[in-house]
C-alpha cells in the first residue's frame, strides 16, 4: 500500500475565500458528466470547479473556473491567456493540478534534442505560474506511458528520465516559493497503473480499483479519480473547512454541476 502525502512542507496559511481552478483536461473534467436522475437525463460536464465546490465547506465565493480542453494544441499561448484571466480574478488560492502537463508532453520537431526541448517548455510553464500572486497548489508530472496507443502517441510522451528531471526541477523551484505547494500526482498515477491499494486523506481505495478511478483511455481520471487527486490538497490546506469523504464530495460535485 502507498500512502500519499504532500511533497513540500509549507507554513503559509491558505485562504479558501476565493479559489480558482486552472489547467487542462483534468481541470476541465474530460469525459466526466452527471448521471441521469428522475426528471433530469443529466450529462452535464463535471469540472474541477464543481469538485472544489463539493470539497470546500468553509465560507467562500463561488469557485472560479479557468480550464481548457484544447490546452494541448498551443500550451504556451493558452497558458498565457489563462494566467492573465486568473490574475484579473485575484484569487486567494489557485488549484493547478494539470496546468504543467502539456508543457511536459506534446510533439517536438523530428530533428530536435527532444529532452532539451521538453525541459525548455517546462521552464516556460513554471515562468507562467510564477506570475501568480496567490498561493498555488500545482500537480507534478505523471508518467502516462500506459496510454500510448490509446489516446497518446509515443512522440507526445516524455521518457521517464525526463519526467523525473522535470519533477525534480519543479520541487526545487517550489522550495524557493513559499506560496507554491506541489501535490504528488506522479505517484498516485503510478499506483493506479499498478492497480495497488491507495490511501489519500484517511480514505483507502483497495487494490483493483483502477477501473473506478481511471477512464479507459488510461489518461484521464474518472470523477472518483479526480476527487482522489484533489484530496492530496488536504496535506497543505488541512481538513478544517474541507470535506474529505470522497463519496460526499462526489455527491456535492454532481449537484453543483447540475446547477451550473
Amino acid at each position: 500500500m502507498t500512502v500519499l502525502v504532500g511533497c513540500v512542507e509549507k507554513t503559509t496559511t491558505i485562504s479558501l475565500q476565493r479559489v480558482a481552478v486552472l489547467g487542462a483536461s483534468v481541470t476541465a473534467g474530460w469525459g466526466i458528466t452527471t448521471p441521469p436522475i428522475p426528471g433530469d437525463f443529466g450529462a452535464y460536464p463535471v469540472t474541477m470547479k464543481h469538485i472544489m465546490e463539493g470539497m470546500i465547506e468553509a465560507p467562500h465565493e463561488e469557485v472560479a473556473y479557468f480550464g481548457d480542453t484544447m490546452f494541448f494544441i498551443e500550451p504556451n499561448d493558452v497558458g498565457k491567456e489563462l494566467i492573465e484571466q486568473v490574475l484579473e480574478h485575484e484569487p486567494t488560492l489557485v488549484i493547478a493540478v494539470d496546468f504543467l502537463f502539456w508543457f511536459a508532453y506534446g510533439l517536438t520537431g523530428a530533428d530536435d534534442d527532444v529532452p532539451a526541448v521538453r525541459l525548455k517548455s517546462f521552464e516556460l510553464g513554471l515562468a507562467l505560474l510564477d506570475k501568480l500572486e496567490a498561493h498555488v497548489i500545482v500537480g507534478d508530472i505523471p508518467d502516462m506511458h500506459t496510454s500510448i496507443g490509446k489516446i497518446l502517441s509515443a512522440r507526445r510522451v516524455p521518457t521517464p528520465l525526463t519526467i523525473n528531471r522535470m519533477n525534480a526541477r519543479l520541487r526545487e523551484w517550489a522550495m524557493k516559493r513559499p506560496r507554491v505547494s506541489v501535490i504528488n500526482v506522479h505517484d498516485i498515477v503510478e499506483d493506479l497503473m499498478r492497480d495497488v491499494e491507495i490511501s489519500v486523506a484517511n480514505y483507502t481505495w483497495l487494490a483493483g480499483s483502477r477501473s473506478k478511478l481511471l477512464q479507459q483511455d488510461m489518461l484521464h481520471p474518472t470523477l472518483e479519480g479526480t476527487v482522489a487527486i484533489s484530496l492530496l490538497m488536504v496535506d497543505f490546506i488541512g481538513e478544517n473547512g474541507l470535506q474529505t469523504d470522497p463519496k460526499l464530495v462526489m455527491k456535492e460535485a454532481v449537484a453543483a454541476a447540475r446547477e451550473n
